[in-house]
């Protein structure tokens, strides 16, 4: 695990296991509150989180304080190819029942704007999780990016509590990824990051990522390695 000594004395990088995945999603809630995962509960995200602990090509990783609390956390995967579907519908698949139960409880998220947006995406996973959708030949990634010949891995998520914004904490784990990145034998880094999210983009370009694509109000960001 990368440490920096500027942060070393009141954080650690972990890698998870399921009894940290409460830590994580309540770090979640607290770093993105108005996301409609943040607003479907601890329950939920626990779940959603674990897909990154049992799917072998993915990984999970998180800032403890001295405290034992989570400060930040980092969550990616290899795409080599082996994966049927992308990590969005992956986690989506592994977490169905758990949304279910979390929509009986809270009906008024069907109406969060977040919803609205992933419609198409949602109901080809309900499709698919009842059988209806033929899953071979189905394309994992948006057929309207185009992908790199070789294998890379992909940054999913990553998050820090607003009460240790600052602290470098960003830059700690997009050095912690790039080091998982290098052990997996992999020399390819790639991200999607809202294009309006002016300063994720401007802490990725810092760490050496470039866009690459501009599309659909996002942008596609890589670093080789």
């Amino acid at each position: 695990m990368v440490r920096n000594e500027n942060t070393s004395r009141t954080s650690s990088v972990k890698f998870a296991g399921k009894e940290n995945l409460e830590s994580i999603a309540k770090c979640q809630r607290r770093a993105f509150p108005a996301s409609l995962s943040s607003a479907m509960g601890v329950t939920y995200l626990q779940k959603m989180l674990e897909w990154y602990i049992v799917q072998p090509t993915a990984f999970l990783f998180y800032l403890e304080t001295e405290e034992g609390l989570c400060a930040a956390y980092c969550g990616g995967f290899v795409v080599d190819g082996s994966l049927e579907t992308g990590s969005a519908s992956g986690m989506l698949q592994h977490s169905f029942n758990q949304a279910v139960r979390a929509f009986v409880v809270r009906p008024w998220l069907v109406l969060h704007k977040e919803m609205r947006a992933k419609a198409s995406f949602t109901l080809r996973n309900v499709r698919r999780r009842l059988g209806l959708v033929d899953q071979r030949g189905e394309k994992m990634i948006s057929a309207d990016i185009p992908q790199p010949a070789e294998p890379y891995t992909g940054l999913v998520v990553i998050g820090t509590d607003p009460a240790y914004r600052g602290k470098g904490y960003g830059t700690l784990l997009l050095k912690e990824f790039e080091e998982i990145s290098k052990q997996k034998g992999v020399k390819l880094m790639r991200l999607t990051v809202n294009a309006f999210n002016h300063q994720a983009i401007k802490s990725y370009k810092r760490n050496g990522w470039v866009t690459v694509i501009e599309k659909n109000k996002a942008l596609v960001m890589e670093k080789k390695i």
